[in-house]
């Protein structure tokens, strides 16, 4: 029964076990979430230490649709769960995506895929089922045709996304960094395409280098140059037009460059172009590179995607064609605060610039506070797991304009697999969800089962 209420919050006496944080509740015509719960002694409802539920009111039904609403709900209404047609029915539009049910219920969880371009982040602690939540939503976007670009740092998508798309249209194309894996393809940078301002994506430049790199670049006259001509063409520099310090140090840098990238660059490379397709999840696949290598290859994906769909806006050569979800995984390594690698700039550019060009960004991390507050502002879809860290809570608390302190407070009580959504892509404020299980080999009852090597005497001769 309500109690009391006022704007779009009520004070609901609850008798029924079945009620938890997160359940949603009929009230008339009128639906709410519970945000949170405790127990109040007060004289009004004739006894002490009753349980009481605040109820946050999101809409209306009229017509069928949800509206909001200009006035609190009359106190002393009957309270009642909502069954599962009911939640379907409230959270569903003309296209949906799903990734578990309401918690609690039969009912699926209803997203809209449509705000997909306003960017998503995924925050949770280590082992809360980030990775799970995350394919859930790369099949969800995948089915609906939408191309998918993943930078996998554990290469452990492919296993995952490989039993969700099972016996659907969707392919997967798995691309390795710097390191080739036999049956996968190899992700290549071409050199010939890079401009000065692009090798810095990969290595720090200085205003003089540049400008020698340039006149070196601007000398070639063939297409299908690599970094060896590169390197070679720095005898050629002019000690009159630049410093001979200059010239050594631009050297060295490309010879690191040539070491560092060895089995990333090439004459011809990977066309950016050819792997956004519709109903194709491509994995870059970074698990074996360097960190710098990571870094490097993230900055370069990020520049070339919003170059790619920018040309596509504006009518120009070698565009591509299609709008896509760019997903990150351990984004805190890529998007750090204190970060001055050139990946950061780029994803800050995405996050910015991105639903104008049809980029959404998926976030992933167990880090919320290291990540920078920029990106993670620009993200208006917030998935919540377990996460107890004060840090991290109070970093997402400044970066969402969506989430309240009820949120926040009750993601430490959150089991693996269970998740808040908030924001944009959910059609009411705030939603707890039990994510879809993947079948995948979970090594269950894991064992310290270590041996001593022992030393044996076997026809007088020694072995371990």
């Amino acid at each position: 029964m309500v109690i009391s209420s006022e704007g779009r919050e009520a004070d609901v006496l609850i008798q029924s076990d079945k009620v938890e944080t997160g359940s949603i509740v009929r009230i008339d015509d009128f639906y709410g979430v519970v945000a949170y719960m405790k127990y109040r002694e007060d004289e009004k409802i004739g006894s002490k230490q009753k349980l009481i539920a605040n109820v946050q009111i999101f809409g209306k039904l009229k017509n069928g649709k949800l509206i909001k609403i200009k006035r609190p709900v009359k106190p002393y209404l009957d309270v009642f769960l909502a069954d599962s047609d009911e939640l379907e029915n409230i959270l569903s539009g003309n296209i949906n995506i799903s990734i578990g049910n309401v918690y609690g219920t039969d009912a699926r969880t209803f997203l809209n895929p449509v705000e997909y371009d306003r960017h998503i982040a995924i925050l949770a602690s280590t082992g809360a089922g980030k990775s799970y939540t995350a394919a859930n939503i790369v099949k969800e976007f995948s089915l609906l045709g939408l191309p998918v670009i993943i930078v996998d740092t554990h290469g452990e998508y492919h296993s995952l996304l490989s039993n969700l798309i099972k016996g659907s249209d969707v392919d997967i194309e798995v691309y390795t960094v710097k390191y080739p894996r036999k049956g996968y393809n190899e992700l290549k940078i071409p050199v010939s395409i890079l401009s000065s301002e692009d090798f810095g994506h990969f290595v720090q430049l200085t205003e003089p280098q540049k400008s020698a790199l340039d006149t070196i670049l601007e000398k070639f006259e063939r297409e299908d140059y690599i970094l060896e001509d590169i390197i070679n063409a720095c005898n050629n520099l002019s000690v009159e037009n630049f410093h001979e310090g200059t010239i050594k140090a631009l050297k060295r840098k490309m010879i690191s460059l040539e070491r560092t990238f060895r089995n990333v660059f090439d004459r011809y490379g990977t066309d950016i172009v050819n792997i956004v397709k519709p109903y194709q999840i491509t994995i870059i696949d970074a698990s074996y590179a360097p960190q710098g290598v990571r870094q490097s290859v993230i900055s370069y994906l990020s520049n070339e995607l919003l170059q790619g769909r920018i040309r596509k806006k504006n009518e120009m050569e070698n565009p591509i064609d299609y709008e896509l979800l760019f997903v990150i995984e351990e984004a805190h390594n890529y998007a750090s605060s204190k970060l001055s690698h050139s990946c950061k700039y780029q994803l800050q550019r995405i996050a910015s610039e991105g639903r104008k060009f049809g980029i959404g960004i998926c976030i992933i991390s167990q880090k919320p506070s290291k990540i920078d507050e920029e990106i993670l502002s620009q993200c208006n879809t917030g998935i919540y797991m377990h996460i107890t860290n004060p840090n991290d809570k109070e970093h997402i608390r400044r970066s969402f304009e969506c989430i309240n302190d009820e949120i926040i407070k009750e993601l430490d009580s959150l089991d693996v697999g269970e998740c808040i959504i908030a924001g944009a892509m959910n059609r009411i404020p705030f939603l707890m969800c039990s994510v879809d299980k993947i079948d995948v080999k979970i090594e269950e009852n894991r064992r310290f089962n270590y041996k001593k090597p022992k030393r044996v005497k076997i026809a007088n001769m020694e072995y371990f």
